[in-house]
């Protein structure tokens, strides 16, 4: 009989750990309908091109792989049950072969109150670019860099709902680290011994009280506990390798939409306390639906974006006081593609971005996506895009769901 320890390693890093994880999900499919309510299966073979090769590591330029996620659930009575497993190989970065509980939660509704345990992964925000008080769970930069992509959060919570909206609490006992790739690098190697401030390494607290008004709709919110984004420093006895330091932080937050007739408002923004300092960063924007390519599509929605920072080389992103502007659209029979456009400028240091991502469903079962990000330009001053100049990548993917 395998030990847990070795069948956690096998997985881990062994090449044939997608074919694993594969063949253990279609087992479950087989059985799904008398084991689960829902089920959702999602196999896909992947490939990235840096436009740039590593230096001293030309096959570093390509990699392919492969990737599977399952996303279950099942009600008894007044209990939920839901899972999210995800699991990647990559053909030339071992630190992108791993897997992740996404979600493996239990939630109990007793109609005055919803208690919940396990893991889950919380999205909180509205903006298209930089969510900036979407704190509670750690950033999975190995699958995308914008962090909109999440690792799984041990949680304990309680919520309780009103005539107007709902009110939650959370308790977050454990602390992710940030799991670094070899590509994109960030200048130099990164090392894998993090510092923490005050040797604090906590998950934290959080509240969060959301309202509905009519075309408002908006959230007040609290969070306590380690950031979840390091700084990356270089130690005075390893002047090569940078180093992750976390440090706590208290965060104040407030986000919402106003939907009027002809626009859309988002709004996001947090202050609180870092390192004996304060500090404020929000993010404004617009969404407008356009008609005029109505030949070609049905509607673009039209995006802009400013985000702020005052905490500028030790900020969470790069959005310390740039302009975002952009685009999304859907396109052919029954929404059958999509296509999303942001460009960014930054006022400081004049460094743009550009980001395209595209989807496409060919049938009930098969769709493929893509995605390209360029650093059109950044100083060396500008720390953050200055590292990722050459590190700039396309992703393609052909997606399997049944």
């Amino acid at each position: 009989m395998f030990s847990l320890v070795l069948l956690r390693n096998v997985m881990l890093k062994s090449r044939y750990m997608f074919l694993f994880m594969a063949l253990v999900l279609l087992s479950i499919k087989a059985n799904a309908d008398t084991i689960f309510d829902f089920i959702d299966l999602d196999l896909a073979t992947t490939s990235r091109y840096y436009y740039v090769a590593a230096e001293g590591d030309s096959n570093n330029k390509y990699s392919k792989g492969f990737k599977a996620e399952a996303k279950f659930n099942y009600k008894y009575e007044n209990i939920r049950f839901n899972g999210l497993a995800f699991t990647n190989w990559d053909s030339t970065d071992d630190s992108r072969s791993y897997s992740n509980i996404r979600q493996a939660n239990i939630y109990v509704n007793n109609n005055i109150f919803t208690f919940g345990l396990g893991v889950d992964t919380f999205f909180w925000g509205v903006s298209e670019s930089i969510n900036v008080v979407n704190v509670l769970n750690q950033s999975d930069i190995m699958e995308s860099l914008d962090g909109k992509v999440k690792y799984g959060q041990t949680f304990v919570s309680i919520n309780t709902r009103f005539s107007n909206g709902d009110f939650s609490f959370y308790y977050l006992p454990l602390f992710q680290e940030q799991s670094f790739p070899e590509r994109p690098s960030y200048g130099l190697a990164i090392s894998k011994n993090a510092v923490f401030e005050h040797d604090k390494k906590r998950g934290g607290i959080a509240a969060r009280g959301l309202f509905y008004f009519d075309r408002l709709e908006f959230a007040l919110s609290y969070f306590k506990g380690t950031r979840r984004s390091a700084l990356l420093a270089r130690h005075a006895t390893e002047m090569a390798v940078l180093t992750p330091y976390y440090i706590q932080t208290v965060n104040y937050l407030v986000d919402g939409v106003y939907i009027a007739e002809d626009f859309t408002l988002k709004f996001e923004a947090k202050t609180g306390l870092e390192q004996n300092a304060g500090f404020t960063t929000f993010n404004l924007g617009i969404e407008y639906p356009s008609y005029a390519f109505s030949k070609l599509v049905e509607e673009v929605i039209f995006i802009a974006e400013y985000a702020f920072d005052d905490r500028k080389l030790s900020a969470e992103t790069h959005g310390q006081n740039d302009i975002f502007l952009g685009g999304k659209f859907n396109f052919g029979y029954s929404e059958q593609g999509n296509v999303r456009f942001l460009y960014s400028y930054d006022f400081d240091y004049r460094s743009q971005y550009a980001e395209l991502s595209y989807e496409y469903r060919l049938n009930d079962y098969f769709r493929f996506k893509a995605k390209a990000l360029k650093v059109l330009s950044a100083p060396e001053r500008d720390q953050r895009l200055y590292a990722l100049s050459g590190e700039e990548f396309i992703n393609l993917s052909l997606h399997y769901a049944f």
